[in-house]
């Protein structure tokens, strides 16, 4: 078994990066950060779609992919399990100082209700990745099924050469087209409130500092679009994005001119046809399309 460290898949990203250098001498790291993304999105997780990508690009077997994917299994197995005994370390002695009356039961309530919550994420995220380990077996038996009851092409029986097998293609499943729909909701949900609350700080920094007080406020519009857009595809897309002021002022502005772009559409619809319906059938649409452009842009800014 290949031993794989956290560092070691830093390696292999590195590697990988230097053969997208090759093939994209421009913008490499966003194209190896956006084909990452795609397979996260499919439900893999960042360590797993780095040695996809990298059993694709011939570096190693696919076998040799397996037993590092089960390495890192392991060790993110391993790393939970110590979580867990240390937190569990930690109640038992709060637990004995409790007991012998050195602290009283609202301290005692308050240091272990943290504890608690973590040691039951972390025995979701192992229950988790036990399931995600049973389906990915399925899936290899069905797949083996398959291929027993496929009969061999006429090419092979004379023994000529097979093509290479092509990319897959990624499909747009349900499950992916539900989390465009909550990103692009849960955005303009959130967004609402902050925009409400906004006109009046924009106001007030107008009144305050004329120009200057309207280039603060748009600056601090930007800020506010990309840490809610960085939440946002962190939770829903495991997407890190870049955390540099820059960046998140650049994020926002470049989110924003996607979402005016977008709702363009939308705003000439609603001028020729106005109406409660319409504005609600818009409002269902736009979510699914501003969580595909809040997504696309929380990709470009990945870490």
């Amino acid at each position: 078994m290949i031993c794989l460290s956290s560092a070691n898949i830093g390696e292999i990203y590195e590697e990988l990066l230097a053969i997208f250098k090759v093939r994209y001498p421009y913008n490499s790291r966003e194209v190896l950060n956006y084909r990452i993304s795609e397979l996260v999105g499919e439900g893999r997780t960042r360590e797993n779609a780095i040695l996809t990508l990298y059993e694709r690009e011939g570096k190693i077997t696919l076998a040799e992919a397996q037993e590092l994917g089960e390495a890192v299994r392991k060790e993110k197995e391993e790393d939970i399990e110590k979580q867990i005994t240390e937190h569990k370390k930690s109640i038992g002695k709060l637990t004995l100082l409790f007991s012998k009356g050195e602290l009283n039961e609202e301290s005692y309530k308050a240091a272990i209700k943290p504890l608690e919550e973590k040691i039951s994420r972390l025995e979701r995220e192992k229950k988790e990745d036990e399931i995600k380990v049973l389906e990915e077996k399925l899936e290899k038996l069905k797949s083996r099924n398959r291929e027993a009851a496929t009969l061999k092409p006429k090419r092979e029986l004379v023994e000529l050469p097979a093509p290479p097998p092509t990319a897959p293609t990624k499909r747009l499943d349900l499950k992916t087209i539900l989390k465009y729909f909550a990103h692009g909701f849960a955005f303009s949900m959130i967004m609402l409130v902050l925009v409400f609350i906004g006109v009046f700080v924009l106001a007030f920094l107008i009144a305050v500092g004329l120009l200057i007080g309207l280039i603060v406020g748009l600056v601090m519009f930007f800020f506010i679009l990309s840490g809610v857009n960085g939440f946002l595809a962190e939770s829903i897309w495991s997407i890190s994005t870049q955390q540099d002021w820059a960046n998140h002022l650049f994020h926002g502005f470049v989110l924003f001119g996607a979402l005016i772009i977008a709702h363009i559409p939308s705003i000439i619809i609603q001028s020729k046809v106005p109406s409660l319906a319409t504005a609600i059938l818009l409002f269902i649409i736009n979510a699914f399309i501003d969580g595909f452009a809040a997504k696309n842009v929380a990709v470009f800014f990945e870490e």
